[in-house]
């Protein structure tokens, strides 16, 4: 799967460094199937930069002892406003 120039730009406006993700040995970007939602998200370089701003924008909290996240109030304003998603 590959990113839009547009989505590369609009990643690059929220401080994720594309052309650094290319380099790295981790694949780019894909569909990854959750084993227990059976559901798919964003896998890879992508995925894994979008989970750090996420949670270090306390846009999601991660729960201590699974890898669950949880959508804070912040969150859903800002997933809304950035990207038009209804959490």
């Amino acid at each position: 799967y590959e990113v839009t120039a547009a989505g590369c730009g609009g990643l690059g406006a929220l401080g994720i460094a594309v052309e650094e993700m290319r380099r790295e040995r981790r694949r780019f970007a894909f569909p990854c199937l959750d084993w227990s939602e059976r559901r798919f998200h964003l896998g890879g370089a992508v995925g894994a930069a979008m989970l750090k701003l996420a949670l270090g924008r306390k846009w999601v909290t991660q729960d201590l002892d699974s890898r669950a996240v949880r959508v804070t109030a912040l969150g859903r304003r800002e997933l809304w406003a950035r990207f038009g998603l209804e959490v």
